[in-house]
């Protein structure tokens, strides 16, 4: 009788994602429609559309529905869809077209994301070796994706920047979660273990308090990205010293099924049908290699102080050019 009953409500909840889905899917279709009324089509070029559909979707216009679908994942316990999942929110994460006023450190949480699901290839193309360190942003932005530069691309140079920055930060007031994961990138440099296992566990307990959604605080998913990270970085006699967080946002489950995984395979969790075909092209092209440029270096506004003319940003418009060539 139990199991009955169990079956029928999992019948019910898969009626009621399927009526989700048919509703998102008529959304979709009307604001796909919507943006292509919006351009002029017998003037324009096929990727002066896509580029369009692209800044669009980037903007949040056209988005992917992660809350529904992240609830529907874990109740599931199904890992390698959760991967998916998390593979194709960070790729429209990563979607470019919208300015964050920053430069190449802007994404560096995507990037976490995308080590968690395994799409290690992104690092190098959101921070590449040969854009430097980073300079314009959000202090923890800047301070934990210069360290991840240095240890990624074993630069000596960067290093010997990145640690006393780091450390530094990790001394000041700000967030614990911030802290923890800086801590934490510095703990595998040190190759401390334990220390590893317990920034790991406060990044998890001061993501809660941070300002995210209530699904983003569900998972975790930059904690994950760090613990698999740290399987590229240390030794596996070392990374299997590693104690994994005791919090409800770490997926124990899904860690051990990543590990046994390292390769895993990069699916979209939801495929969009024919007539959004474009949509599925989009999330599984290349992300857009990070670009960057002094917008204000050759303006003459006297408004602009000298400081804002040196600085870096990243340069969209250049990137989903190259986004759109590539596709």
């Amino acid at each position: 009788m139990e199991r009955f009953l169990n079956k029928k409500i999992w019948n019910r909840g898969c009626e009621k994602m399927d009526m989700v889905n048919t509703q998102y899917i008529e959304q979709c279709i009307i604001k796909y429609e919507k943006i292509k009324n919006n351009t002029n089509v017998a003037t324009a070029e096929n990727n002066e559309v896509l580029a369009k559909l692209i800044k669009s979707m980037s903007h949040g216009f056209i988005k992917t529905n992660y809350d529904n679908w992240l609830e529907q994942c874990l109740l599931q316990e199904d890992w390698q869809k959760l991967n998916n999942l998390i593979f194709q929110q960070m790729r429209y994460r990563l979607l470019p077209g919208s300015s964050g006023g920053y430069d190449h450190c802007r994404n560096i949480l995507p990037v976490l994301e995308a080590f968690a699901c395994g799409d290690n290839n992104v690092l190098e193309r959101i921070l590449p070796h040969e854009l430097g360190l980073t300079k314009n942003g959000y202090p923890f932005y800047i301070v934990i994706s210069n360290l991840l530069m240095a240890l990624w691309y074993k630069d000596d140079t960067l290093l010997k920047l990145a640690i006393p920055a780091a450390e530094k930060f990790i001394g000041t007031k700000k967030p614990q979660w911030e802290r923890s994961g800086v801590a934490f990138l510095l703990s595998l440099h040190k190759k401390d273990v334990e220390a590893v296992g317990e920034h790991l566990q406060d990044f998890c307990t001061g993501y809660m308090r941070a300002d995210f959604t209530k699904a983003m605080k569900q998972l975790c998913v930059p904690a994950h990205g760090l613990y698999s990270l740290a399987e590229k970085l240390i030794p596996t006699e070392l990374f299997q010293q590693i104690k994994m967080p005791e919090h409800k946002n770490f997926s124990k489950g899904f860690a051990k099924w990543r590990n046994e995984n390292p390769h895993p395979k990069l699916y979209l969790y939801f495929e969009y049908p024919p007539s959004l075909g474009i949509l599925n092209q989009i999330f599984m092209a290349p992300v857009a290699k990070s670009i960057i440029s002094q917008p204000y270096l050759q303006k003459d506004n006297p408004h602009h102080s000298p400081q804002l003319k040196n600085v870096w940003f990243l340069d969209e418009e250049a990137m989903l050019k190259g986004f759109v060539e590539n596709i």
